[in-house]
């Protein structure tokens, strides 16, 4: 292990690497917006000569006298008569009448110039986004201006270039919770087995940050899992599942999918001390964030996970979300949602279906309100589900649904709904743990008793894990897709030529456009890796 020196100056390496590349782009950003701005400038000021050009004409506009000056005209209109007490007076009033009426119209107009940018603004976004015609369809309801008609005219062209995605191929990327700091790899204080957990199955926030910036530079959009399918209900009853062929992108994007596993911060992530995040919040304004503590014990709120990473790298980025989407959380309940305690088992320290780090936890908590738990985890997912994120069962139990029978399958998914559904909603989606899938490939068969089951409970959409990327299979009533992991294992089989299955993730980093994955991996991390 490397002594605190060496690790603070790697890390302030990987930290600057990483702030390098967004300066570049901020810069490119920043000359690109000077550019249209000294444009618009040049416009406006073409338009302004132009007006004052025509208002010193004489007798220009509409009813005027050939052989008269406007301004004289109006000199002559608002003097006003001798009157003795009134010296002044009333034509003061009338010409105070003139400058209010003036001064109402410029407020008028520049009421309206805001309005119409916060119109462009807002359209504009949604054109980044590849909604041309949620775009189109916001300007047309108001009166068009030369700049509005250009930009309609720019994203009918755009929209006409688009070309429909073949959603069997659609790479499905996750991850878990992201580690924050180097104390996930510390032998001495977590112990071998916890390391190599973390190690394994777990990225880190530099690692996440490099491969989510190569994969917006090779031209991936994120796509959801609902974008891929078109949904029916039949006659019978029952949803029925096809292809989206109405998918479009510009020819040059390329769409994924992504989904995080297990945002409940176990206990077993310990509270503060492996570099984890501890809780999900909602900031003032009203978007998703993290709790974090440092190594130092310094406790702050802000982008320590996947969630408020991809929602500030989209915002910076709309072009990064095809119409603003996000990915599919998949959640089990034995520990509570992100960071709360909300499975009611807490609500007794005495109840026996409580575990010894459970029981702990309570013991360390005395003032612990459930209720209050339970409301501020809704509140996280309302605000989630505002920002575009979507839900998913992780089994409540973390449970193989390979090797689990019915019975226990049934019972686990009854307890998910009783824990979960009030604070995540209903749900369509199954994200398998350990990737342990109800059926093999080549469709699931009436036969399948598990299927049936999960079908008849409103499930839609089932994940598994499949180290092919990009794997997606379609039947009557399904959509089921494969998923890769960006992880500590995935990376070092990928980077590592001599490891067991270097070629395959190798290929899927490379199709994915990571590159150089030996420059951004955790230095830190125990070698070799091996699956968790």
């Amino acid at each position: 292990m490397m002594d605190e020196r060496q690790r603070a100056r790697e890390r302030r390496r990987r930290e600057e690497m990483i702030a390098r590349r967004k300066r570049i782009r901020r810069l490119k950003i920043a000359i690109a917006a000077v550019l249209v701005l000294l444009i618009g400038l040049a416009v406006w000021f073409g338009v302004q000569m132009f007006r004052k050009t025509r208002s010193n004409r004489p007798g220009d506009g509409p009813g005027a006298d050939p052989g008269s000056t406007p301004a004289v005209s109006v000199i002559k209109e608002t003097s006003a008569p001798d009157v003795e007490g009134t010296d002044g007076q009333e034509g003061n009033q009338a010409s105070g009448s003139d400058v209010q009426a003036a001064g109402t119209d410029k407020q008028e107009t520049a009421s309206g110039s805001a309005a119409s940018a916060d119109l462009m603004s807002q359209a504009r976004l949604l054109a980044a986004g590849y909604d041309y015609d949620g775009a189109i369809a916001l300007l047309s309801g108001s009166e068009m201006t030369e700049e509005m008609r250009q930009a309609v005219s720019e994203w009918e062209s755009a929209k006409s270039a688009c070309v429909a995605v073949d959603v069997n191929t659609v790479p499905h990327i996750f991850f878990h919770s992201l580690i924050n700091d180097d104390r996930a790899f510390d032998v001495n204080t977590l112990g071998a087995d916890r390391v190599r957990q973390n190690n394994a199955a777990m990225t880190t926030t530099v690692e996440f940050d490099h491969m989510i910036e190569d994969m917006y530079e090779a031209g991936y959009v994120l796509v959801s899992l609902d974008d891929m399918c078109v949904k029916s209900t039949g006659a019978d009853g029952l949803v029925h599942i096809e292809r989206n062929s109405s998918l479009m992108l510009p020819p040059d994007k390329k769409p994924f999918v992504l989904s995080i596993d297990d945002l409940s911060y176990y206990h077993s992530y310990g509270i503060g001390t492996q570099g984890y995040a501890t809780k999900m919040v909602v900031d003032e304004n009203g978007k998703p964030k993290c709790v974090y503590t440092d190594e130092n014990g310094n406790t702050s709120v802000g982008d320590y996970d996947v969630v408020p990473r991809m929602d500030t790298f989209i915002e910076q980025h709309p072009d990064f979300a095809y119409h603003g989407a996000r990915g599919t959380v998949a959640m089990t309940g034995y520990n509570g949602v992100f960071g709360y305690r909300t499975n009611n088992y807490y609500k007794d320290i005495n109840d026996p279906h409580l575990d010894p780090d459970q029981i702990l936890w309570l013991q360390e908590h005395p003032d612990f309100d459930w209720e209050q738990d339970c409301r501020d985890a809704k509140a996280v997912a309302d605000a989630m589900k505002a920002e575009g994120w979507t839900f998913a069962s992780h089994t409540y139990g973390h449970l193989n649904a390979t090797s689990s029978d019915l019975d226990r399958l049934m019972n686990d998914h009854e307890r998910w709904k009783t824990v979960n559904s009030p604070i995540l909603g209903d749900i369509d989606k199954i994200i398998f743990a350990f990737g342990a899938d109800i059926g093999g490939v080549g469709g699931y068969t009436p036969d399948n008793a598990k299927f049936q089951y999960f079908k008849g409970q409103g499930i839609n959409i089932f994940c598994n894990v499949d180290g092919n990327i990009g794997w997606t299979e379609f039947g009557d009533t399904f959509m089921r897709t494969g998923r890769v992991a960006l992880d500590g294992f995935t990376m070092y089989q990928a980077m590592t030529e001599s490891a067991a299955v270097h070629s395959i993730y190798a290929n899927d980093y490379e199709k994915l456009g990571i590159h150089d994955v030996a420059s951004f991996f955790n230095q830190y991390r125990p070698t070799p890796i091996d699956s968790e």
